[in-house]
């Protein structure tokens, strides 16, 4: 896949976010702003929660899911994908293992997800992580944003 950064189209993936955040500050901005949103607590009805090592997709008409989400990513990172022309969106919660096949997963999913909707581009968000001592965190990242600028 093509790799757009801020409107920017990239010749690489970032090494990792320290890397991204000085190339594209506003993305450490749009961080802090996450970390800033009271949590809320939501009820069972219309919730599809994805545990670590999962993976769901819905389609933005779907009658039982109102709210697609997970919680507690420390070293794991929470990667939503979305299809903008459709508005489908598929949620993992990756902590490393299996990276490859749940990339492939989500794009396929929602690429199906999209059929006879407008056209639309492919949209990465990558939510949780942190600078553990022993690197896991960007490791993780790394591979994620690899596998996901190779995924044709």
């Amino acid at each position: 896949m093509v790799l757009v950064l801020n409107g920017v189209l990239q010749d690489d993936c970032p090494l990792n976010t320290t890397s991204l955040f000085l190339q594209h500050p506003v993305y450490r901005d749009h961080a802090n702003q996450l970390l800033s949103i009271p949590t809320k607590t939501v009820g069972p009805i219309g919730l599809l929660y994805v545990r670590q090592r999962e993976m769901a997709a819905v389609a933005p008409h779907d009658k039982n899911v109102t709210i697609i989400g997970s919680d507690d990513a420390t070293t794991c990172i929470i990667v939503v994908v979305r299809h903008s022309g459709s508005g489908a969106v598929a949620l993992a919660h990756l902590d490393g293992a299996g990276t490859d096949e749940a990339v492939s997963a989500m794009v396929t999913r929602v690429q199906e997800l999209g059929i006879g909707y407008p056209e639309g581009r492919i949209e990465l968000q990558l939510i949780g992580g942190f600078r553990d001592q022993k690197g896991y965190s960007e490791d993780l990242f790394y591979n994620i944003m690899r596998t996901y600028t190779k995924e044709e």
